[in-house]
Protein backbone atom coordinates (compact mmCIF):
# COMPACT_ATOMS: atom_id res chain seq x y z
CA UNK A 1 0.00 0.00 0.00
CA UNK A 2 0.91 3.39 -0.62
CA UNK A 3 0.19 7.10 0.44
CA UNK A 4 -0.79 9.50 -2.11
CA UNK A 5 -0.27 13.01 -1.14
CA UNK A 6 -1.92 15.49 -3.84
CA UNK A 7 -1.99 19.10 -4.26
CA UNK A 8 -1.99 21.95 -5.87
CA UNK A 9 -0.67 25.40 -6.78
CA UNK A 10 -3.19 27.97 -7.87
CA UNK A 11 -5.75 25.27 -8.44
CA UNK A 12 -8.31 23.95 -5.98
CA UNK A 13 -8.12 19.96 -6.55
CA UNK A 14 -12.18 19.36 -5.16
CA UNK A 15 -12.68 15.71 -4.97
CA UNK A 16 -13.14 14.90 -8.38
CA UNK A 17 -9.56 15.99 -9.40
CA UNK A 18 -8.46 14.01 -6.92
CA UNK A 19 -10.54 10.63 -7.47
CA UNK A 20 -9.63 10.82 -11.34
CA UNK A 21 -5.88 11.28 -9.91
CA UNK A 22 -6.05 8.11 -7.61
CA UNK A 23 -7.47 6.55 -9.79
CA UNK A 24 -4.39 6.66 -12.79
CA UNK A 25 -1.78 5.87 -9.52
CA UNK A 26 -3.70 2.80 -8.86
CA UNK A 27 -2.88 1.98 -12.07
CA UNK A 28 1.12 2.54 -11.28
CA UNK A 29 0.38 0.35 -7.88
CA UNK A 30 -0.90 -2.51 -10.13
CA UNK A 31 2.51 -2.38 -11.91
CA UNK A 32 4.85 -2.37 -9.08
CA UNK A 33 3.66 -3.34 -5.56
CA UNK A 34 6.76 -1.73 -3.94
CA UNK A 35 5.54 1.93 -4.27
CA UNK A 36 5.55 3.53 -1.05
CA UNK A 37 4.18 7.12 -2.14
CA UNK A 38 2.93 8.99 -4.80
CA UNK A 39 3.23 13.04 -4.53
CA UNK A 40 1.38 14.95 -7.32
CA UNK A 41 1.25 18.45 -7.62
CA UNK A 42 -1.25 20.05 -10.41
CA UNK A 43 -0.10 23.46 -11.05
CA UNK A 44 -2.08 26.36 -13.30
CA UNK A 45 0.27 28.96 -14.96
CA UNK A 46 -1.49 32.48 -17.08
CA UNK A 47 1.31 33.18 -20.19
CA UNK A 48 -0.07 35.93 -22.54
CA UNK A 49 -3.81 35.27 -21.93
CA UNK A 50 -3.25 31.21 -22.54
CA UNK A 51 -3.87 28.69 -19.33
CA UNK A 52 -1.58 26.09 -18.62
CA UNK A 53 -1.87 23.06 -16.80
CA UNK A 54 1.36 21.31 -15.16
CA UNK A 55 0.96 18.06 -13.59
CA UNK A 56 4.08 16.39 -11.36
CA UNK A 57 4.56 13.40 -9.93
CA UNK A 58 7.02 11.54 -7.73
CA UNK A 59 6.95 7.97 -7.24
CA UNK A 60 8.60 6.73 -4.70
CA UNK A 61 10.12 3.26 -4.22
CA UNK A 62 12.75 1.90 -2.09
CA UNK A 63 15.75 2.95 -3.18
CA UNK A 64 14.72 4.78 -6.01
CA UNK A 65 12.57 7.57 -6.91
CA UNK A 66 10.98 8.16 -10.07
CA UNK A 67 9.64 11.51 -11.82
CA UNK A 68 7.32 12.86 -14.77
CA UNK A 69 5.97 16.01 -15.84
CA UNK A 70 3.02 16.57 -18.31
CA UNK A 71 2.37 20.49 -19.58
CA UNK A 72 -0.55 21.18 -21.57
CA UNK A 73 -3.52 23.21 -22.24
CA UNK A 74 -5.80 20.16 -22.17
CA UNK A 75 -8.43 19.47 -20.02
CA UNK A 76 -7.07 17.10 -16.51
CA UNK A 77 -8.03 13.73 -16.91
CA UNK A 78 -5.86 13.62 -20.40
CA UNK A 79 -2.50 15.37 -18.73
CA UNK A 80 -3.13 12.62 -15.87
CA UNK A 81 -3.04 9.57 -18.88
CA UNK A 82 0.02 11.22 -20.31
CA UNK A 83 1.77 11.05 -16.86
CA UNK A 84 0.56 7.94 -15.85
CA UNK A 85 1.84 6.30 -19.04
CA UNK A 86 5.04 7.99 -18.14
CA UNK A 87 5.60 6.63 -15.17
CA UNK A 88 4.07 3.39 -16.55
CA UNK A 89 7.61 3.41 -18.93
CA UNK A 90 9.97 3.58 -15.99
CA UNK A 91 8.52 1.75 -13.90
CA UNK A 92 8.85 -1.28 -16.75
CA UNK A 93 12.09 0.17 -17.38
CA UNK A 94 13.31 0.29 -13.39
CA UNK A 95 11.81 -3.12 -12.51
CA UNK A 96 13.24 -5.10 -15.91
CA UNK A 97 16.36 -3.72 -14.85
CA UNK A 98 16.15 -5.58 -11.36
CA UNK A 99 14.21 -8.25 -11.94
CA UNK A 100 17.27 -11.73 -12.81
CA UNK A 101 17.83 -11.31 -16.36
CA UNK A 102 16.79 -14.72 -18.15
CA UNK A 103 18.78 -16.47 -20.37
CA UNK A 104 17.28 -17.52 -24.21
CA UNK A 105 17.41 -21.26 -24.15
CA UNK A 106 19.64 -21.70 -26.76
CA UNK A 107 22.48 -19.46 -25.18
CA UNK A 108 25.58 -21.48 -24.18
CA UNK A 109 28.40 -20.33 -21.70
CA UNK A 110 31.15 -19.08 -23.01
CA UNK A 111 34.48 -20.22 -21.32
CA UNK A 112 37.26 -18.51 -21.12
CA UNK A 113 41.04 -19.51 -22.69
CA UNK A 114 42.28 -20.15 -19.18
CA UNK A 115 39.12 -22.02 -18.46
CA UNK A 116 39.26 -23.88 -21.43
CA UNK A 117 42.89 -24.86 -20.70
CA UNK A 118 42.33 -25.93 -17.11
CA UNK A 119 39.38 -28.28 -18.16
CA UNK A 120 41.91 -29.54 -20.63
CA UNK A 121 44.42 -30.38 -18.19
CA UNK A 122 41.82 -32.18 -15.87
CA UNK A 123 40.36 -34.46 -18.49
CA UNK A 124 43.89 -35.43 -19.45
CA UNK A 125 44.76 -36.58 -15.99
CA UNK A 126 41.36 -38.12 -15.43
CA UNK A 127 41.99 -40.31 -18.41
CA UNK A 128 45.51 -41.33 -17.40
CA UNK A 129 43.44 -41.94 -13.65
CA UNK A 130 46.05 -39.85 -11.84
CA UNK A 131 42.72 -38.10 -10.30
Amino acid sequence: MYTLDISGHHVHTTEEVQATIKEGMDQLADINSQITSIKVIVNSENHQNKSELIVEARVHIPGHDLFASVTTDKQLGAAVDTLVEKLEKQLLKHKSKHEGRKHHPDARDVESLEEREEQEEFNELERREAI
